[in-house]
């Protein structure tokens, strides 16, 4: 496991099977668009702040805050829709096992808003699918 799959677990005192898998699935995704170097930043960012960001949900602001390395990392993140989507998941397991101060983006929306947005996300999803096989 690499540095960052340690940062992550170390977020949360909650650590089971499902957790962990998310924690595998999102590092997998990491080793396979992010530079050694770049891995190290984002654990050592996981490590500094204490939070999971989602990364898509970051404001322009809030990425020019970062540092230059850091900057970089999540733009490299945003870049690659498997591994946003395993951001998420990350996001969302933790939110689910109550540990709200580590996943800062989702704290603001109550969880029957979060349920209703990724029903909505769902349903535009299969009406693009229905709309492209009818185009077809």
């Amino acid at each position: 496991m690499s540095h960052v799959y340690d940062a992550l677990v170390h977020l949360s005192p909650a650590t089971d099977q499902e957790l962990l898998d998310g924690y595998r699935r999102y590092e997998a995704e990491l080793m396979a668009h992010l530079t050694p170097e770049q891995l190290e930043t984002y654990a050592r960012l996981i490590e500094r702040t204490g939070t999971v960001r989602i990364v898509e949900e970051m404001s322009t602001d809030e990425v020019a805050a970062l540092s230059p390395e850091e900057a970089s990392v999540m733009t490299a993140i945003m870049a690659d829709t498997a591994t946003t989507m395993e951001n998420r998941r990350v996001a969302a397991l933790l939110n689910q096992r109550g540990q709200h101060d580590h996943v800062p983006d989702l704290q603001n929306q109550p969880r029957a808003r979060r349920a209703l947005d990724a029903r909505t996300q769902r349903s535009c999803a299969c009406a693009k699918l229905m709309n492209n096989l009818f185009l077809c």
